[in-house]
């Protein structure tokens, strides 16, 4: 018994262009899937991280208009809730916001996934100061 569906195999030097063709394709996706990804999850993590300033600055100047004087060291869940805030927000890892104050200003950080200051990503330092536009407090 012969098999006809061997009898003209593709040869290999017409076969391996297109093979390659497609082995290059399906790489350049898969890279740009993952740009994206990593591109994403940055855009979410600062997105938190300002909403949660916005939350905070809120509850912080409802704290300041009651006649308190802002503490230069404060656990802002102590400070805060339940009175301000329902609870307390966390930054993207779990921890909670960094606050310090002169009486007058107030500062608000998270120094990233790390939790040490400076980097760039997910390390990347984050300040209620730092110029990005504060979403509205929802």
């Amino acid at each position: 018994m012969t098999s006809t569906a061997n009898a003209h195999p593709t040869p290999p030097s017409r076969r391996s262009p297109i093979l390659w063709v497609g082995l290059v394709f399906a790489l350049g996706l898969i890279v740009a899937v993952l740009v994206g990804a990593f591109t994403r999850s940055k855009a979410v993590y600062t997105e938190q991280i300002h909403r949660d300033f916005a939350v905070l600055e809120d509850a912080l100047e409802r704290y300041r208009a009651d006649g308190n004087t802002l503490p230069e060291e404060a656990d802002l869940g102590e400070l805060l809730v339940p009175k301000y805030l329902p609870s307390l927000p966390m930054d993207p890892w779990g921890r909670p916001y960094r606050y310090t104050s002169n009486g007058e200003r107030y500062f608000l950080a998270t120094f990233g996934k790390s939790d040490d200051r400076g980097g760039n990503g997910e390390e990347q330092d984050h300040t209620n100061t730092d110029g990005h536009p504060k979403p509205p407090v929802k």
